[in-house]
């Protein structure tokens, strides 16, 4: 297993052992799981940062969206202004159905980036460039809270 790997799989554990403990009913209101994953990327490096999530990541994720483990578009973001803490350069953000849809993707990553791009080594390929060019990087995962009754 990845480091990344093992990190997203302690946040899932930590935010659900961590969280409110909510009824049953209540808890199926609370069904996409959003992953926003933050990148702190050095200047020089920010279109390499870019090359690789366009060329390598984004097809990937499309794949994903297309076979339904994600309910919308990967997308990716920088800040306007930046503001002095949490820093970051980049953010990409991914929704799940619900958390059986992220053990799926985990399960099955290495063969989909392998099928897109044959002869790469899986998913960990573009993870590993992106980790060579990346100061730093956190995950977090949120649920939507809807307001209404």
């Amino acid at each position: 297993m990845t480091r990344i790997s093992i990190i997203t799989a302690l946040t899932i554990i930590s935010l659900y052992l961590l969280s409110p403990q909510l009824s049953f009913s209540e808890e199926g209101r609370y069904t996409v799981v959003i992953e926003e994953s933050f990148y702190v990327v050095k200047p020089e490096n920010t279109e390499k940062f870019l090359q690789v999530y366009r060329e390598k990541l984004y097809p990937f994720w499309e794949e994903m969206r297309k076979m339904g483990i994600i309910t919308e578009e990967y997308k990716l973001y920088s800040q306007r202004v930046h503001t002095l803490e949490p820093l970051w350069t980049y953010k990409t953000v991914v929704k799940f159905p619900n958390y059986a849809a992220i053990d799926k993707w985990l399960e099955m990553r290495n063969q989909v980036y392998s099928k897109l791009f044959p002869g790469e080594k899986g998913y960990k390929t573009p993870r590993k460039e992106i980790d060579l060019i990346t100061e730093e990087h956190w995950d977090e995962f949120i649920r939507e809270i809807p307001l209404s009754k």
